[in-house]
């Protein structure tokens, strides 16, 4: 009998943060083994075919299956809740790359705000000024296009950007305007797409076709075009895609011992490392650990807290729509040229606290497949004859504004498995329970309020709020989104967290989870600049502490 194979580190998920754990952990020479759900697609494989991508969703879905609830009273609905790309890359593969740093009161949401009743708040056990050199190196390894000087709300820092901002187009170019006659600063929105040729990838060639869709060029950055390529270089990377990994297992000391894994066929296999990083999202690390149940861990791996699965936050997102009295160019371009971010910070005149970003946007009206299909948004007009018409003459004048949210953590809000509905594995699905809080709300109200404000200045026609994205009434919910935090949150406190301030498992010390899941509050940015700094963090403890055989 042959002797087993045993790997340094097994990391399951190969986005954000899985994917810069490969790259930093083989470029320190460990072998490394990872394990993505989904296919290895090539630059050839992604191009701008709206109907096989967004709409049968034939590219990165991979059969996923997961339910719905708003609470434990509701029904549940079975579908696709969980925007991710199920491929080499994970979603950042398909991500819009808008690259944001939290601010430094991010990071201590319950000391700065204090206990909010029904919510979870937090402080994370890391601070802004911890994490601001890693936020550099993942802006200049990903290339990230923008102007730092300009947002005067946005986290100190000190260095620039490494690309210079893009050009706007006639929809960003009139809101800056009204954002600058309204009193507010507009800004580049920052995005990891290159302007010019960088880091061996080439610049932007504004398709139009951002959100949703892998990059054939690779100007857009993601794991996929730089992190992976890097690890395959040297050798020490064994990328087994086509895999769903269904348990971690245990040795008789508690440590993490192997993986199980299902094929691409259905066949099981087993992997087996010194170290387990899981970078499943937010919804898929913790379903992994509920999986991973045993009698030393009953309720889920590494869960003795009880907090496995729970906290789970989702972006709310607040959505305006409007046309102008000129071709608008919001279907071609970037998914984002312009952003005023004046009104993050808390305010009590307001009558909520915490606060989000609002960015020109074209996320519906990029594709004329998907705002034909958009009728519903509030705009109150039928899906045929004359008024139907009237709607699509509207696309070329269209434009969007979108503000990203911050949904407070609740312990209510979780992910579990599914006692019913299976996937194509036999697995159970992951369950998500989510609704919002009431300080969720009356956010999603003002910040409608401002962008209509906005459209109006920006000379509208005609303009509506997205009832597809915002919060119309009190039994509202986002099911799903692009941006899962939460679920396995850090701290130093093993009985309040998941995983400590290195994202180590409080319970099994050879297991690590670096993605999403350890935020303990969301912020109001898009996650993923953070996610990615956090894992170079990691990554660089992993390997000090390992030369020092400290893990």
């Amino acid at each position: 009998m042959g002797k087993r194979e045993e790997f340094d580190v097994c990391v399951i998920g190969t986005g954000a943060g899985g994917g810069v754990m490969i790259q930093e952990l083989t470029a320190a020479g460990f072998r490394v083994v990872a394990l993505q759900r989904g296919p290895f697609l090539k630059p050839a494989d992604f191009h701008d075919d709206e109907l096989r991508t967004m709409i049968r969703d034939e590219v990165f879905s991979s059969d996923q299956v997961e339910t719905y609830r708003y609470d434990e009273n509701s029904p549940t609905e079975t579908g696709r809740f969980n925007y991710m790309a199920n491929c080499v890359g994970g979603t950042m593969t398909h991500w819009a790359a808008w690259s944001w740093r939290f601010r430094p009161d991010e990071f201590k949401v319950l000391s700065t705000e204090g206990p909010v009743a029904g919510a979870s708040l937090a402080d994370w056990p890391v601070s802004y000024d911890e994490m601001e050199p890693y936020y550099e190196r993942a802006e200049w390894e990903f290339g990230v296009s923008g102007d730092a000087a300009a947002n005067p709300s946005g986290a100190p820092r000190k260095k620039g950007y490494p690309n210079a901002p893009h050009p706007g187009r006639v929809a960003s170019d009139r809101i800056g305007k009204a954002l600058r006659k309204l009193g507010h600063y507009p800004f580049p929105t920052p995005v990891a797409i290159n302007s010019k040729p960088h880091g061996g990838r080439p610049e932007c060639a504004y398709g139009g076709s951002c959100l949703g869709y892998g990059c054939p060029i690779g100007a857009k950055a993601t794991t996929l075009s730089v992190c992976i390529p890097k690890a395959l270089a040297t050798g020490k990377l064994d990328l087994r895609a086509n895999t769903t990994a269904r348990e971690v297992t245990l040795n008789d000391r508690g440590q993490a011992r192997s993986v199980l894994y299902l094929d691409g066929d259905g066949k099981e296999h087993e992997v087996f490392a010194r170290h387990v990083v899981v970078s499943g999202n937010a919804v898929g690390t913790p379903h992994l650990l509920q999986m991973s149940a045993s009698g030393r861990f009953p309720n889920g791996l590494g869960n003795s807290s009880g907090l496995v699965g729970h906290n789970l936050t989702l972006h709310h997102i607040a959505a305006v729509s409007f046309t102008i009295d000129e071709l608008s160019r919001a279907s071609s371009g970037l998914h984002s040229h312009v952003a005023f971010d004046d009104f993050h910070a808390s305010d009590s005149k307001r009558g909520f606290i915490r606060g989000g970003v609002v960015a020109e946007t074209n996320s519906a009206v990029n594709q004329p497949l998907m705002y034909a299909l958009t009728t519903h948004m509030g705009c109150g007009e039928r899906n045929w004859g004359s008024d139907f018409k009237k709607y699509l003459r509207r696309f070329p004048r269209s434009v969007g504004l979108a503000a990203v949210l911050e949904d407070l953590p609740m312990d209510v809000n979780r992910i579990d498995l599914d006692p019913q509905v299976k996937d194509g594995h036999g697995l159970p699905a992951p369950r998500i329970t989510h609704r919002q809080h009431p300080n969720d709300f009356a956010m999603n109200r003002w910040f409608t309020k401002k962008m209509m404000d906005v459209a109006d200045a920006s000379g509208a026609i005609e303009k509506w709020d997205a009832e597809f994205y915002s919060l119309p009434n009190e039994r509202s919910a986002m099911k799903g989104f692009m941006h899962f935090h939460g679920t396995c949150r850090m701290g130093d406190d093993p009985s309040k967290s998941v995983v400590d301030r290195w994202c180590r498992s409080h319970d099994v010390k050879n297991l690590w989870m670096v993605d999403g899941s350890v935020f303990p509050t969301s912020g109001g940015y898009n996650p993923t600049l953070t996610i990615l700094a956090n894992a170079y963090r990691v990554a660089d403890h992993f390997v000090r502490e390992a030369k020092r055989q400290n893990v």
